[in-house]
């Protein structure tokens, strides 16, 4: 059996399974789709397989494009929240900032602070605050989905 003939046979599979990790249709789809691209791309490697190890390997392709897109979106994420503080050059950019970090708490706010202006990492701020690095993480995940949420 062929990538084809797995592919059209588990598709449903293929797509109900990527809607139980990503929860959208349309993500799913493209999970599938994205997992299909990769097939093709590299079709000789199914050569000896039988229609089992092809249909798991579409499983398991799936799972990893997902993984990758999260990464991926992580990235873009982090360049966002590095741009929003170092990449404010005018006058009119930085009062924006300050503003917004005008609207956090003051916990919240020293760690951003200390994270994004003074460069220190999870470890750094810990010792300054008195925190464990984990809790330097979570307030500053929590500090960046509020900046978020009032941009």
């Amino acid at each position: 059996m062929n990538i084809y003939s797995v592919y059209e046979k588990y598709h449903k599979d293929f797509l109900t399974f990527a809607k139980s990790i990503v929860r959208d249709y349309n993500d799913a789809f493209d999970l599938v789709q994205d997992a299909y691209v990769s097939a093709l791309e590299r079709e000789e490697i199914f050569e000896y397989m039988n229609e089992y190890q092809i249909k798991g390997w579409f499983f398991t392709a799936i799972k990893n494009k997902n993984i990758d897109n999260f990464r991926k979106q992580n990235r873009l994420d982090y360049k966002w929240e590095v741009d929003m503080f170092t990449g404010a050059n005018n006058f009119e950019e930085k009062i924006v900032v300050q503003d917004l970090l005008e609207k956090l708490p003051k916990k919240l706010k020293d760690v951003v602070v200390l994270r994004y202006e003074m460069n220190l990492n999870s470890t750094e701020i810990g010792n300054k605050l008195n925190l464990s690095p984990s809790t330097v993480r979570s307030q500053l995940s929590s500090a960046l989905k509020i900046l978020k949420d009032y941009l």
